[in-house]
This record gives C-alpha cells, sequence and structure tokens, in this order.
C-alpha cells in the first residue's frame, strides 16, 4: 500500500517539476508564473485522466458498446485538447493570437485524441473478446 501511495504521488508530482525545469534550461523567456502554471497542469491533466475512469471503468471494457467507447475517447480527447490549448498558451501565446487559432488547435487536438484513444480502445476489446 505505501509503495503504490508513493508511486502515485511521484508519478503526478514529478512532471511538475521536472518540465517547468526542462522548459526554463531550454528557453529562458518564460516567466516563474507560466512555469508554475505549465507545472500544475501536467498533475491536472493525469488526474482529469484517471478521474474519467470512474465513470468508464477498464474492467467493463469487454462489454462497452461502441457508443459508450466513443463518448469515452472523446471525453479522453477533449480533456487532453483543453491541455494542449492551455499549454500552448503559456508556452507559446503566439500562436493562439485570437480564439480562432486557439479554436483550431483545440479542435485538431481533440479529433486526432479522440480518434486515437477510439482505435485503441476497439483494438483493447477485440482482444479481450478474443480471449
Amino acid at each position: 500500500m505505501k509503495n503504490q501511495v508513493l508511486r502515485d504521488y511521484l508519478f503526478h508530482v514529478v512532471p511538475a517539476f521536472i518540465i517547468p525545469m526542462g522548459l526554463y534550461l531550454f528557453d529562458k523567456t518564460l516567466t516563474p508564473n507560466n512555469l508554475f502554471k505549465i507545472g500544475l497542469l501536467f498533475p491536472l491533466l493525469m488526474l482529469a485522466m484517471k478521474g474519467l475512469t470512474v465513470f468508464f471503468p477498464p474492467e467493463n471494457l469487454r462489454e462497452r458498446s461502441a457508443g459508450r467507447t466513443a463518448e469515452y475517447a472523446i471525453l479522453q480527447g477533449l480533456v487532453f485538447a483543453a491541455f494542449m490549448v492551455m499549454f500552448g498558451g503559456f508556452v507559446e501565446p503566439e500562436l493562439q493570437s485570437s480564439f480562432l487559432s486557439a479554436l483550431r488547435q483545440f479542435a485538431i487536438a481533440a479529433l486526432l485524441m479522440s480518434g486515437f484513444n477510439f482505435a485503441m480502445a476497439l483494438h483493447a476489446q477485440k482482444k479481450l473478446r478474443a480471449s
């Protein structure tokens, strides 16, 4: 139990420090405020993705309908796209100079991630049903 708790905290907290430090080493123009916000985004992304599994537990993947599988994939894609828009806004704000450019980035990320997640879920479901 103790080791699992430690792993969970490390999984969420370590990227919150390492990623902003790495970004600072490669781009010293980022403000400390933006680096702090970027550090907060990674634990939030991981917690949001993990939180979705409450409603879509992996144990029922074998029996999950295609509609529910698509719903889960779309929600994962939306969470990831929101993360990418926020991350991109801090790192390269000029790429999101307008609402339409931020919306375009959100839509592309959501479509790509949702499609990928849906395909992977269908593949895993097929393997489960075959066994």
